[in-house]
């Protein structure tokens, strides 16, 4: 049977939020927020809003008549987020044009601002911590306001797995870090990690970018490493474990150490995570094959559960 692919199928509630969103429902949304019990879910409860056409106007209305609503404010800075990277693009940074470049600073310092004043008002507002590290990655503002942008976010949530994410972006070479910082981060993130929960998956997240800085023909030989895959291995245990109950984050998480296993021909292992992922599926990182991500992912899961 195919995957299913579909975030939603996993977690009804990103519908229901876009239905709201479409709408022009705020109170629906506002619910949707408030009931959300997991720090990680309102990250992609944001993220998901962030990339709705238009939203923007609605949480401006909201801000009009409650200037001091610190969710509408850190939404709004999050689809100014969005907004930001559309006009940059994925091309290289000297293929970017004048004008990419002006509306991705000019987006993200919208952001910024609205960010600062949620933090300012609220210092323990994770949600917004955590949108500021990705700013300060867009904005160029270094290694040290970034570390101090997520010392504040670990202050404010015990388990900052969103906020991991965004750091370890900052810390790789590509946005002036290195791999020996970014590695060493990743380290951290899966010691301190409560049993069952998704910090180890930090570490395949790592790895996973440490591959793709390979030329193709050196990729297979890395993911050998006996290195690599003892230390995947003992992440891996991380998402594996029984107490892992997530619903957000979940399914990425597995689809990464499945990936990993199975170009190292590792199919027991990769096996073991296809089959915690159940019927359904996902295009990260497989897209990075190359090809019908979807169709690339089909094929190696069922090899892994035929061989594993």
């Amino acid at each position: 049977m195919r995957p299913v692919f579909d975030p939603a199928a996993v977690v009804p509630e990103l519908t229901r939020l876009h239905h709201a969103a479409v709408a022009g429902d705020w109170q629906a949304i506002d619910t949707l927020f408030a009931e959300e019990p997991d720090p990680y879910g309102i990250v992609v409860l944001a993220d998901t809003l962030s990339e709705i056409a238009g939203v923007e106007q609605l949480l401006g209305r909201v801000l009009e008549y409650q200037p001091h609503n610190l969710l509408a404010t850190a939404l709004l800075a999050g689809r100014h987020t969005h907004l930001a990277w559309d006009a940059r693009t994925d091309a290289p940074a000297k293929g970017v044009t004048p004008e990419g470049w002006a509306g991705f600073r000019a987006h993200l310092n919208q952001a910024e601002q609205l960010l600062i004043r949620a933090t300012a008002l609220d210092p323990g507002h994770a949600l917004a911590w955590t949108m500021r590290i990705t700013t300060a990655m867009g904005l160029s503002l270094g290694q040290s306001e970034s570390e101090r942008r997520y010392r504040n976010l670990a202050k404010a949530s015990p388990s900052p797995y969103g906020g991991q994410r965004n750091r370890l972006q900052q810390l790789l070479p590509k946005w002036g870090g290195s791999w020996e910082a970014a590695h060493a981060f990743a380290q951290a993130c899966l010691r301190e990690a409560p049993p069952g929960g998704l910090g180890g998956a930090i570490v395949a997240m790592y790895h996973v970018d440490r591959w793709s800085s390979f030329a193709a023909q050196d990729r297979p030989e890395y993911l050998r490493r006996p290195q690599v895959r003892q230390e995947l291995a003992e992440a891996a245990a991380s998402v594996l474990h029984p107490a892992c109950r997530a619903r957000y984050g979940f399914i990425t998480a597995h689809s990464m150490f499945a990936m990993l296993a199975s170009l190292a021909d590792d199919q027991r292992a990769a096996a073991a995570h296809f089959r915690a992922m159940g019927p359904y599926g996902h295009t990260y990182p497989w897209a990075l094959l190359g090809g019908d991500a979807e169709a690339v992912f089909t094929e190696h899961r069922d090899r892994a559960l035929a061989q594993g």
